[in-house]
């Protein structure tokens, strides 16, 4: 009786929670190499649209053009005229298009493009929603 109890606990029977285990340990690698090849792809669609006068935002919002690109994937970013600055490569987030980078219509349809102080533009903003109800 006693070897009978060793050969049960031995575990020599189908489990099925170990094929459960199996197939969610293969879906988490399925999905790490997926990530992998997503982020390499992004990467090298990065490198290809590199290149000097594309118009870039940074990571941390900076608007710029690419003067020039080095082979440590340094890339110097004109933000103003005459103020340039020395970025790695990864530090750009987005490429911006031409159509982007257009006046908006509503700049386009008459209004002066006159740069507001942030007094008006809150006051603006705070008009938009009133009507006769709320005013």
């Amino acid at each position: 009786m006693n070897s009978l109890v060793l050969a049960q606990g031995a575990g020599g029977g189908f489990n099925p929670s170990m094929i459960l285990m199996v197939a969610l340990f293969a879906v988490l690698i399925i999905m790490m190499i997926r990530g992998r090849k997503k982020v390499s792809k992004q990467q090298e669609a990065l490198k290809t649209k590199s290149v000097p006068g594309a118009k870039v935002m940074t990571n941390s919002g900076i608007f710029g053009t690419i003067i020039s690109i080095d082979e440590q994937d340094r890339v110097l970013v004109e933000v103003a005229n005459g103020v340039v600055l020395t970025l790695h490569r990864q530090a750009i987030s987005t490429f911006l298009d031409p159509a982007v980078t257009e006046a908006p219509a509503e700049e386009a349809a008459g209004t002066p493009a006159v740069a507001e102080s942030p007094e008006e533009s809150l006051r603006r903003l705070n008009d938009q929603g009133k009507d006769d109800r709320n005013a």
